[in-house]
Parts: C-alpha cells; sequence; structure tokens
C-alpha cells in the first residue's frame, strides 16, 4: 500500500490497482470572500486537482467544507470523473442538493472493492450524532488489503469503546488529524479534533506501528500544529510518527 499526503486531510491510498482518495479539499472554497484579517486563508495553494489523483474511490468523513468539498468535486464529475463517492448516510440529501450521486456508508458495513475491504468506523467529531435510523453522520474509514490495515481518522475524537475496537483491528498506521480544540476556536464555531497528544497515545494503545497527523497544515497556525509539537508528543508516547509534506509519499 503507498500513501500520499495533499494537505489537511486529503490522501491518495493505493492498494492494489485501487486508488482511494479521502477527504478531498483541493480547492480555497473557504477562503474565497474571507477578509485579509481572516484566519481562513490557506498556507499553500492546493497542490493539484482531483482530476489529477485519478482516483477509483472517494471517502467522505462529514459534511464540513474542508472535508466534503463541492469545489474539488464537481469539476472532477464535470469533467467525467467515474469514482465512487461514500458518504455517510445521513448526508446523501446535502449530496444530492450539491448535484452528486452518492453512494451511503454506514458504519461497521462492510465495502469490498477490488480485493480492498474498507470499513467504516462510528466518528465523533466532538460527540457520537446519529440520525433515526441510528446511522452516524461522521465516520472513519479502516481501509485493509493483503492484511495491512490503514485507518483514516477524518475529524475527530475519542469516545468510549473506540480504542478497543481499533485495538480490536490491529491497524499498522493510523492517519490522524493532530490540530486539537480549544475554547476560544470552538466559540468561534471551529469544531476541533484529538491533539497530538491523544493521537500519539492513540497510536501506543492500539499497536500500531506509526501515525502519520494530518489537519495540521492548510491553516496554520490559526487551525494547525507546529511539527516540533508533534515529534516531541510521539517521542514521550514512545511511537513512530511519519510527519509527510504535501504531494510526499510512502509505501507500507
Amino acid at each position: 500500500m503507498k500513501i500520499t499526503f495533499y494537505g489537511q486531510c486529503t490522501f491518495l491510498i493505493e492498494a492494489g490497482g485501487l486508488r482511494i482518495a479521502t477527504d478531498p479539499y483541493l480547492s480555497d472554497a473557504i477562503d474565497r470572500g474571507q477578509p485579509p484579517e481572516s484566519p481562513w486563508h490557506r498556507a499553500f495553494p492546493a497542490p493539484c486537482t482531483l482530476s489529477d489523483l485519478k482516483p477509483d474511490v472517494i471517502l467522505i468523513s462529514h459534511a464540513h467544507g474542508d472535508h466534503f468539498d463541492r469545489e474539488s468535486l464537481k469539476p472532477y464529475y464535470e469533467a467525467g470523473g467515474q469514482a465512487a463517492l461514500y458518504v455517510p448516510e445521513p448526508i446523501l440529501p446535502f449530496a444530492a442538493k450539491l448535484g452528486l450521486r452518492a453512494i451511503p456508508a454506514n458504519a461497521d458495513r462492510k465495502i469490498e472493492i477490488g480485493g480492498v475491504t474498507i470499513t467504516p468506523i462510528a466518528c465523533a467529531h466532538q460527540k457520537l450524532r446519529q440520525d433515526d435510523d441510528g446511522h452516524f453522520f461522521e465516520l472513519s474509514y479502516m481501509i485493509e488489503y493483503e492484511g495491512k490495515r490503514v485507518f483514516f481518522g477524518g475529524d475527530m475524537t475519542l469516545y468510549d469503546g473506540l480504542t478497543e475496537k481499533l485495538a480490536d483491528m490491529q491497524p499498522d498506521v493510523l492517519l490522524l488529524p493532530v490540530n486539537g480544540a480549544d475554547y476560544y476556536r470552538t466559540a468561534e464555531h471551529c469544531i476541533g479534533n484529538i491533539n497530538f497528544i491523544e493521537a500519539a497515545k492513540l497510536t501506543k494503545k492500539v499497536g500500531a506501528k506509526y501515525y502519520i497527523p494530518a489537519h495540521h497544515d492548510v491553516y496554520f497556525p490559526y487551525n494547525g500544529v507546529r511539527d516540533s509539537w508533534i515529534l516531541d508528543a510521539a517521542e514521550d508516547a514512545g511511537v513512530d510518527v511519519h510527519i509527510l509534506k504535501v504531494c510526499e509519499s510512502e509505501e507500507l
């Protein structure tokens, strides 16, 4: 398996002949129209388009604009893109409103494509949220190919039972947000995630080989994390962390 990072929570995971893109945020949609003093300005331009990634599968974790980005998705599909687009079932109406044809994903309902198994996992951005049918609004995904497992967290916080569930699934690598949360950002409606200390501890507790940080670079410094903080926390926890720069790849 090959993992390439494109900023925020956008990864391309290549497993066999399958190309899986996660939460493609490859535009400046959030920045657009913001005043100069706003913190919402990309630290670097989008490195490519979704079409450049040539995905076969697109996994969406939740409906926030830096994860379910119309400005990345619409041009791709309008140009003839054929990737299967999986979204949490409760946000199917949102996808339809954007003019996107999506496939519902639900927690623990496995997706089998081209020898790859993708298992959606209930996710708590700050808390677990379900619709009237019990389907979760936010999802993480475990991606397995030939005995190797990569966990994509999306935007997430910890909840009772998650650590044990992940430990039982025996992931090799975790792709985790590390930007954390604080009172001031929450007051400004910036919903947070686990931080770099929690990411390191989670990696240790589930027995993964290492983790790759995400959600720490696009809106730095307002919603980002210094590499030194990530490295120090990993050293304190006794785990390995691989910090990928944009467009950097590694083989698992």
